[in-house]
């Protein structure tokens, strides 16, 4: 099993909180991604039901939830990947950044908050102050990482232009 850590060439990391939602029952990336689904991540709901139990806010933050989603001792799993990066919508962006320094997942989580920066117009503040708060972060390889275009919803896009681009926000 490849793990994100493994393919962004970073060693895992040892996380209190991945322990915490242990002990919840929430044991692997697909649990993370249930639960993510039942707190609004609709669009992956047809590969993931939502969560049966949802342990509440007080147990895990939303933004506990997006680290855990990107947790690097985790499987590979792209869909984790983009699930945090519309959960993202539901964090507040101090409390985000916080918890992505402390769970180490400011790397991968800062090239959502560049794709939200270029693709999100609505909320463009809202990803340059993440791209702020989490500082300089190494660049990720291409190809490693889901694209840009798996964050959002792309209607009546062509090879020549127009259409509609929206990031995908939970509903």
């Amino acid at each position: 099993m490849a793990t994100l850590a493994k393919e962004l060439g970073e060693i895992r990391n040892s996380s209190a909180l991945l322990r915490r939602a242990n002990r919840l029952g929430f044991n692997t990336v697909g649990d993370f991604i249930r639960l993510a689904v039942a707190r609004g991540c609709r669009h992956y709901a047809s590969l993931f039901p939502p969560a049966e139990r949802d342990p509440g806010f007080e147990a895990i933050l939303n933004e506990e939830l997006v680290a855990l989603l990107l947790l690097g001792e985790n499987e590979y799993e792209p869909i984790a990947i983009r699930c945090a990066a519309q959960l993202t919508s539901r964090c507040d962006v101090e409390k985000l950044a916080r918890v992505a320094r402390r769970e180490r997942v400011g790397r991968v989580l800062s090239y959502i908050a560049t794709a939200g920066h270029t693709h999100d117009v609505e909320n463009r503040s809202y990803w340059v102050r993440l791209e702020i708060l989490l500082g300089k972060q190494e660049a990720v390889a291409d190809g490693v990482l889901p694209n840009w275009s798996r964050f959002v919803s792309q209607t009546g896009v062509t090879r020549n232009g127009g259409g509609n681009v929206q990031w995908l926000h939970c509903q």
